[in-house]
């Protein structure tokens, strides 16, 4: 006999990475002409793609000074992954096995190669209001050697297929700006300060490398390399201002219910259902426009039906 049909609430949350043009840059600009974001010469193209995960290779890649030294000593929190199981708010040990899994998106519209924030150029959302649509919405929990974890397969079509807008309004993101939470989350108070302290940064590692270069060491083609690099990244910050800074303290918040297939498999001390829509509520926000991450925070709720006692 099974006890009443209850809720189980997934907690979630962790950076991200997003390699992606910005205004007036157009959507499929690879390497950042006019906009905020560019790609500099060693690293990939931008994508579009919204990375949940961030791997080894991609830092070795893409990380740019200082973001290693930011996660070296709390590295648990590049990525987003499940921090939070509950049962009608109560904790749920029997869901201690999702602790730490991570959330992969998967899927993509060629020619992108992964999931990305969509507005078709403000025909289907708002590239100013930032109303976006994420798509593909394929969401995976779990690792390929977890013993428990979910997945859900998109059930919305690509927006350019819509014939009006009222089959994805309910997945456009609103826009706070200003919320306490992000800056609680990413540890940043005082934005201006931020980026000051980055400029900083660069122009200490653009100093360092100069006088190397004038007393012979190192590889003279490298060195000029990274401190071309540094003054770009520098450039931009100086050049666009408000615009990256008012990133950081800004989040955009989705909630709807995932009504396509959905599968949960692993023992977590009951069942869930997967007929029904599963709710999901979250945010993107403490977007760092010259590394390119973010931090996204938010719920997954599972119908549940807890096993007897």
């Amino acid at each position: 006999m099974s006890a009443p049909a209850k809720t189980l609430s997934l907690g979630f949350e962790g950076y991200f990475a997003c390699r992606i043009a910005t205004d007036p840059d157009p959507t499929d600009e690879p390497r950042g002409m006019s906009g905020y974001t560019m790609a500099l010469a060693h690293e990939d193209p931008l994508d579009q793609v919204i990375r949940l995960q961030i791997d080894d290779a991609y830092l070795e890649r893409n990380a740019r000074e200082p973001m290693r030294e930011m996660f070296r000593d709390r590295r648990f929190m590049l990525g987003v992954k499940v921090r939070s199981v509950s049962v009608d708010g109560q904790p749920w040990a029997a869901g201690a096995g999702l602790i730490n899994a991570p959330l992969t998106l998967n899927g993509g519209e060629a020619p992108l190669k992964g999931p990305a924030f969509d507005s078709r150029n403000a025909v289907a959302g708002n590239d100013d209001a930032m109303a976006f649509v994420i798509y593909p919405f394929n969401l995976h929990v779990g690792s390929d050697g977890g013993k428990v974890g979910l997945s859900t397969q998109e059930d919305l079509q690509p927006l350019w297929k819509f014939p009006g807008p009222e089959a994805y309004n309910d997945r456009l993101s609103w826009v706070e700006v200003g919320a306490a939470e992000v800056s609680e989350a990413v540890g940043v108070y005082d934005t201006y300060g931020y980026f000051r302290d980055r400029r900083r940064t660069l122009a200490k590692l653009i100093a360092e490398a100069e006088q190397a270069l004038a007393r012979g060491e190192g590889d003279p083609a490298a060195l000029e390399a990274r401190i071309q690099g540094w003054k770009s990244r520098t450039q931009q910050l100086e050049f666009w201002g408000d615009r990256v800074i008012s990133k950081m303290a800004t989040r955009c918040l989705w909630r709807w219910t995932i009504k396509g297939k959905k599968t949960f498999f692993g023992d977590i001390g009951g069942t869930v259902d997967t007929t029904q829509p599963w709710p999901i509520e979250f945010w993107m926000g403490g977007w760092d426009g010259d590394l390119l991450i973010g931090y996204m925070k938010g719920t997954l709720k599972l119908p549940f039906t807890p096993a007897a006692a």
